[in-house]
């Protein structure tokens, strides 16, 4: 998924910096989980991961790849056609299946066929009423409706209690992955292209999402919403705490406010604002996207991290500089242990509109501050 300091590529870097300091894989925490990439990673190495983070999108994608071992199983009941030929369970890919082509030809008896206007449909593509009054291009109609049925349907599978939160979590998660790849966005949601992109015009399609297995001898690993500081409070002592807040003024449920949306579900619609259709967001915001504020969110942090290894990755762009980092780590921690290390690599943005747009590649680097504690 297109997500803002997705640490996918750093991966390896991480990693290796990981391994300096304790080879063998002990239990984590990364409470600023964001797509998950690091934490499922830690967990493909052996760790104990309790993954965190403010945004319920995140969420979503923490239980998919990090809190499940694998895919569930589902109880046939939400398909009549399987429960009709005498199954008890079906399988996550075979209930994907079954959700990706249901109803996509003609209009369904209880309205949820593709024609149905739908809360995506109508404020987030060109051919809603609200999507047309504000010019709106996040989806293709097609597009909106599908994920309308498809939200719709889980939510009605939710309400029915008729399998776990989990796997509730990794339908919402497969759901949020497939519309961000025909999301009609440069990366994020904060605009939308003011005319189609070539993803845009794919049909979505729902392709599974393989949760981490978890090793041998590993304990469970777990997600979380909310705080960071709430987080690490609650699962005491660990071996590694890894930090990677957000580090300027964008704030994630502004610039990713439509996965929030499917996560959150609309049961209750939400009020919409503004030209891109926001959606109510004051008690997601961060502290750490405030540069008066962000001195302050690390102290609240780093006193509630409970960690031998505290590592924290931050921009070299963002609001605290190097100095204050090593100053609060160093207070923190063991003040002879404190290490720097960075990585520089490269970041894509777009510089206009339209099909003709141009990507311009700068280097920017990556700073991975560490101090053991204990």
């Amino acid at each position: 998924m297109r997500y803002l300091g997705n640490k996918t590529k750093l991966v390896p870097f991480l990693l290796e910096t990981v391994d300096r300091f304790q080879e063998a894989p002990g239990v984590a925490c990364d409470p600023f989980a964001g797509t998950a990439s690091v934490s499922a990673a830690l967990k493909e190495k052996g760790w104990q991961v309790h993954a965190g983070d403010l945004m319920a999108s995140s969420y979503a994608l923490q239980v998919a790849r990090v809190q499940l071992d694998a895919p569930p199983r589902y109880p046939a009941s939400l398909l009549p056609a399987a429960a009709g030929n005498g199954k008890r369970e079906i399988g996550y890919r075979a209930l994907l299946k079954e959700l990706d082509g249901e109803g996509l030809d003609e209009e369904r008896p209880d309205g949820e066929g593709p024609r149905r206007r739908g809360f995506i449909f109508e404020h987030y593509t060109s051919d809603g009423a609200a999507g047309r009054e504000h010019g709106r291009m996040y989806f293709s109609p097609e597009n909106g409706r599908k994920i309308d049925r498809v939200r719709t349907r889980i939510e009605r599978w939710t309400r029915g209690s008729a399998h776990s939160e989990a796997a509730a979590q990794l339908l919402i998660a497969t759901l949020i992955a497939a519309a961000d790849r025909v999301a009609n966005t440069t990366g994020v949601y904060a605009s939308f292209v003011k005319t189609m992109q070539p993803n845009a015009l794919r049909p979505l399609e729902l392709r599974p999402i393989e949760p981490t297995r978890r090793r041998k001898g590993a304990g469970a690993c777990s997600a979380f919403r909310g705080p960071a500081a709430r987080l690490l409070e609650s699962v005491g002592p660990v071996d590694l705490v890894y930090l990677d807040p957000p580090y300027n003024g964008r704030q994630y449920p502004a610039y990713y406010h439509i996965p929030e949306l499917l996560a959150l579900g609309w049961a209750t619609p939400p009020e919409i604002r503004g030209k891109t259709g926001l959606i109510p967001d004051e008690a997601q915001r961060s502290d750490w996207c405030r540069k008066q504020r962000a001195p302050d969110a690390l102290r609240e942090v780093l006193e509630a991290a409970d960690g031998r290894h505290i590592l924290f990755s931050y921009n070299d762009e963002g609001h605290l500089d190097r100095a204050a980092i090593e100053e609060m780590l160093r207070e923190r921690g063991l003040p002879d242990s404190y290490a720097f290390h960075d990585r520089p690599y490269r970041r894509y943005r777009s510089d206009a509109d339209g099909p003709r747009r141009s990507y311009l590649r700068d280097d920017v680097r990556e700073h991975l501050h560490y101090v053991r504690c204990a």
